[in-house]
């Protein structure tokens, strides 16, 4: 999977656009990112109100950093989803 096919992916299961963020994206306020850093890594990383990051995991390859990041932002948007129920 590459870029583009991410952020359609994404799109299509409906997880808010606030929850993830990917280069071309206008989403300041985003917890959960993917970038390719001046080194041509892709990094995932989860960054605080504060803007604090904190790196999650590295990658050499696009395709390998977009199904991580893929599957990382569906199973922490489902974690967040049933941790609400749980509360209510």
């Amino acid at each position: 999977m590459n870029l583009k096919e991410l952020k359609e992916k994404l799109i299509q299961e409906k997880i808010p656009q606030y929850i993830w963020g990917v280069p071309d994206q206008f989403a300041p306020f985003s917890n959960f990112w993917l970038e390719q850093n001046k080194e041509w890594n892709w990094v995932v990383y989860y960054q605080d109100e504060r803007g604090n990051k904190k790196i999650i995991k590295t990658f050499l390859d696009e395709e390998e950093a977009c199904e991580f990041f893929y599957n990382y932002v569906i199973e922490k948007y489902n974690w967040g989803k049933e941790r609400t129920k749980k509360d209510k």
